[in-house]
């Protein structure tokens, strides 16, 4: 026992004259070894690294976890169940029942892969509508995106694969914590097809003055699918996708000052894909802004869609990609205020949107009153968590046809 003290007190003196620099490399080795401690627990739980606070690259948190690992593989996702009730008459008074469904509307799972600080890989698989199978032909299981990232330099980074259509707020972050309304924003629906995806290659990366870009050549939009309603039936989504004729794409973003977005963005190429006959150019632009301070969320959004006439001019009479609009546009304005402003966040808003598919349409065509849309969105958002979502709102949504039909929205959305 004297022994055991003596050494105790030569200890306790030793510690008490160690050298600085000692003392630093003992408080460092303590920080790595609580931080492989904590590492070799996760592994034993099964837990994964959390979602990125802010998304990466032009991507949501979640879908951006890839790059914030240390290496090797990383899985996250999102989901989104939405429940709609449509009211019995329409704006003309008209009867027709009223409709009330409950979807399995989302799963996404994104798995990504980090070779190296320059290589990364990325992915996003989506199952919609409950997933697909022979019962139930009306799901989906599709690839959103499956892309390399090589990463260069902070201004210049090389992408290839199959990649969201950089255009808009939805397209790339669509999350739904990320946005207000159970619904996406239907401008972001109809005159930016969401969710676009094709098959390309190109570059991206941050310049000076808070800027940052994303420009891609892609397949282009199949022209032969397109209708009164818009383009979105175009979207090839990246299978055995008819590339005959490519397109451009790109994005410029300003993130001038903490909380404020405003860029634009543009789609242009030739969607004519049967390599013969006059072109048909398809050509959408949008002007997008965003402002987020001590509670308040502002958002709007203006695009455009330009189609040339003469392949639309070309085709038979009974054929309904006659009916395309040579000009499309809608914009959106949206505002909410989070009156909780801490973990929690409880947020009511706002958004109007305004858009017509069939603005303009060759000389043959009669534009259709019932594709020209005014829609009023106003509900709340509460998050228990900065990851879960529950979202109500009421939809009034009126067209020239008056065949519009209000309805409740109930959703639940998470990411992880």
């Amino acid at each position: 026992m004297k022994t055991f003290a003596f050494l105790s007190c030569c200890a306790l003196a030793l510690a008490a004259q160690e050298h600085p620099d000692v003392a630093k490399l003992r408080a460092e080795f303590d920080k790595k070894l609580a931080i492989l401690t904590q590492e070799l627990e996760a592994q034993k739980t099964g837990a994964t690294a959390p979602a990125a606070a802010q998304g990466q690259f032009g991507l949501g948190s979640a879908a951006s976890k890839v790059y914030e690992s240390k290496g090797g593989l990383s899985v996250g996702g999102y989901g989104e169940f939405l429940y709609q009730s449509k009211e019995n008459k329409d704006q003309a008074g008209t009867s027709g029942g009223g409709e009330k469904n409950l979807d399995a509307l989302r799963l996404v799972l994104y798995t990504g892969y980090k070779f190296s600080d320059k290589v990364v890989f990325n992915s996003e698989v989506e199952f919609e509508h409950g997933g697909y199978s022979d019962e139930n032909p009306e799901g989906e299981v599709i690839v959103e995106f499956a892309y390399l990232d090589f990463l260069l330099s902070k201004g210049f980074n090389i992408r290839a694969g199959q990649m969201l259509v950089p255009m808009g707020f939805i397209n790339e972050l669509h999350e739904p914590p990320a946005f207000l309304g159970s619904r996406r924003p239907m401008v972001e629906r109809s005159i930016l097809p969401t969710t676009w995806h094709e098959n390309g290659a190109g570059i991206h990366g941050e310049l000076p003055g808070n800027l940052s870009y994303r420009l891609y050549l892609m397949n282009g939009l199949n022209g032969a699918k397109f209708g009164a309603e818009g383009i979105r039936d175009g979207r090839q989504a990246g299978k055995e996708a008819n590339a005959q004729s490519l397109a451009w794409t790109g994005r410029l973003d300003w993130n001038g000052m903490p909380g404020l977005l405003v860029g634009g963005s543009f789609f242009t190429g030739n969607s004519n894909q049967t390599g013969g006959g006059a072109a048909l150019r398809t050509t959408v632009m949008d002007l997008h802004g965003e402002y987020r301070a001590k509670g308040l969320q502002l958002r709007g959004l203006y695009a455009v869609t330009t189609n040339s006439k003469p392949w639309l001019e070309s085709l038979g009479n009974a054929d309904p990609v006659r009916e395309t609009g040579t000009r499309q546009w809608g914009g959106y304005l949206e505002a909410g205020y989070d009156v909780l402003g801490g973990q929690q966040s409880l947020v009511p808003f706002a958004r109007w949107e305004r858009f017509n598919t069939q603005a303009e349409v060759i000389a043959s065509v009669l534009a259709g009153p019932s594709n020209d849309w005014t829609v009023l969105t106003t509900g709340v958002n509460y998050k228990p968590i900065p990851q879960v979502a529950v979202k109500v709102d009421y939809q009034k949504l009126e067209n020239r046809g008056m065949t519009g039909r209000n309805q409740w929205n109930l959703a639940l959305g998470f990411y992880f």
